[in-house]
């Protein structure tokens, strides 16, 4: 009897460590990350239609193929939103987690989380300040480009702290690449600054459009008629020249219209005048200038880009573009937005969407 009650015994343990066994992983099942509601997809930034009510957010929704619009207002009914109507959305970037939104006109800056669009922070609109772009640099530090310079920006408060030497008057697209932060000023063409100390290290004059950055970490920008990389560690710089001379955005600031893949060496950028608009997206594949043959994608007949329409997906390796109808009044309520296969340029798919938008840039995850 003793020995059967040691067998019993033996079975019970080893049937209760397969139930322990069974839960834990039920258990690890259950706490497997869930992909969030503003996760599969991306974020098409608005302008929104100057005077008749503020900008927007929408968002490109990959697995029921649908743009959602004003995102932002939908899930925060009881905020400022992007007001005053006086101001546009001009410029969003995602950092750490979250979705910096910067409006121009002396309109707010919005710090919402990237997953769920609930606002978390904001510098309130102002008349002291006309805001361009936004760069973070750490967990307590960010900058902010505006018509008068950079601002250093605690990311803790949310306030402006003090005004960077270097910089006066217009100041638009920052990058932080390496041990440097590129900065595109309207006067003084690239400033280069050290992260650290935010020291001036270097200017460049006559830049016209910038900042991306490819695998390699090169740093991308153009100048008169020529596509040029820098090396964030050394500076040095190469060049390769394009079969067309960028306009510079500044008649009425938006964010540079150049991109660069995730997968390769490869930069995209729009022919475009400073006012925004274009047909054709040009692409450069490093040491292959003949890519630069002829333009990589145009747009269909009767449709133009408006102002940063073009951005990398890293999500599918694709090329997304918005255009609007070309003409005037009616016809910018006329918008596409494309999808390209990044490699080849072939189009994938279309889809039509109507509205007074004027969708200003992409941000992807």
């Amino acid at each position: 009897m003793k020995i059967l009650n040691l067998k019993n015994a033996a079975l019970a343990l080893v049937m209760s460590s397969a139930l322990v066994a069974c839960k834990k992983d039920d258990s690890v099942k259950e706490e497997l990350p869930v992909v969030s509601k503003y996760e599969n997809g991306f974020f098409v930034i608005n302008e929104g239609w100057m005077g008749h009510g503020t900008g927007s957010v929408s968002f490109f929704d990959n697995e029921s193929g649908t743009l959602k619009d004003s995102v932002f207002q939908k899930e925060n009914p009881n905020s400022s939103g992007f007001e005053p109507t006086s101001s546009t959305v001009q410029f969003a970037t995602k950092f750490n987690n979250n979705l910096y939104v910067v409006s121009k006109v002396r309109g707010p800056v919005v710090v919402a989380d990237a997953k769920t669009m609930k606002e978390v922070g904001r510098i309130p609109g102002s008349a002291d300040y006309d805001w361009r772009a936004f760069v973070g640099l750490d967990e307590n530090r960010g900058l902010l480009s505006s018509s008068d310079g950079v601002y250093l920006i605690n990311l803790k408060t949310l306030k402006p702290s003090f005004k960077l030497l270097g910089a006066s008057g217009q100041t638009g697209d920052m990058l932080k690449a390496g041990k440097y932060i590129f900065v595109l000023n309207q006067s003084a063409g690239v400033i280069i600054y050290d992260a650290d100390d935010l020291s001036v290290v270097k200017k460049i004059k006559s830049v016209t459009l910038g900042f991306a950055q490819t695998p390699n970490q090169k740093v991308w920008y153009t100048k008169a008629k020529f596509l040029y990389s820098a090396n964030p560690q050394t500076l040095e710089t190469d060049s390769v020249e394009l079969p067309f001379t960028p306009s510079n955005t500044w008649f009425a600031w938006f964010s540079s219209p150049i991109v660069a893949s995730t997968k390769d060496n490869t930069v995209f950028l729009l022919k475009s005048p400073s006012f925004g608009g274009g047909k054709e997206l040009y692409k450069y594949t490093e040491g292959n200038k003949s890519t630069l043959d002829k333009p990589f994608i145009t747009t269909p007949d009767k449709q133009s880009f408006y102002k940063k329409n073009l951005g990398y997906n890293p999500q599918t390796n694709q090329i997304v573009t918005t255009t609007v109808q070309d003409g005037y009044g009616v016809n910018y309520a006329v918008n596409n937005i494309y999808f390209h296969n990044a490699e080849t340029g072939a189009l994938i798919k279309q889809i039509p969407y109507s509205g007074y938008y004027f969708p200003s840039m992409f941000v992807f995850h």
